[in-house]
């Protein structure tokens, strides 16, 4: 698994992030921001994901999501996903669709 980006998103009140990586299956965005109370997964996304699982975690209630589908598979949201955030890669470029 790569590495994890964090990318401003212009012109939201709420300083809202998203969040981009890539597995072995592809590139995908989602919304920094936990569906079980709307605070940030991370703050610094080099620790955003979890070392013995590559499952991303969240900093406030350690709640984990699979980094593909986005869904919560253990914590207080489990079975909740995150707010996909469409990413496309042409030619080695990621864009982010916001």
């Amino acid at each position: 698994m790569g590495g994890v980006v964090m990318v401003e998103i212009p012109e939201n009140e709420d300083g809202l992030t998203a969040l981009v990586l890539r597995t072995k299956t592809g590139v995908y965005g989602w919304l920094n921001a936990c569906p079980h109370d709307g605070r940030r997964l991370c703050q610094d996304p080099v620790y955003l994901l979890n070392r013995k699982t590559g499952h991303m975690q969240c900093m406030h209630h350690q709640a984990t999501f699979d980094p593909e589908s986005g869904v919560c598979d253990d914590g207080p949201c489990e079975g909740d996903t995150l707010r996909e955030i469409n990413t496309i890669e042409t030619d080695g470029q990621i864009i982010v669709l916001l």
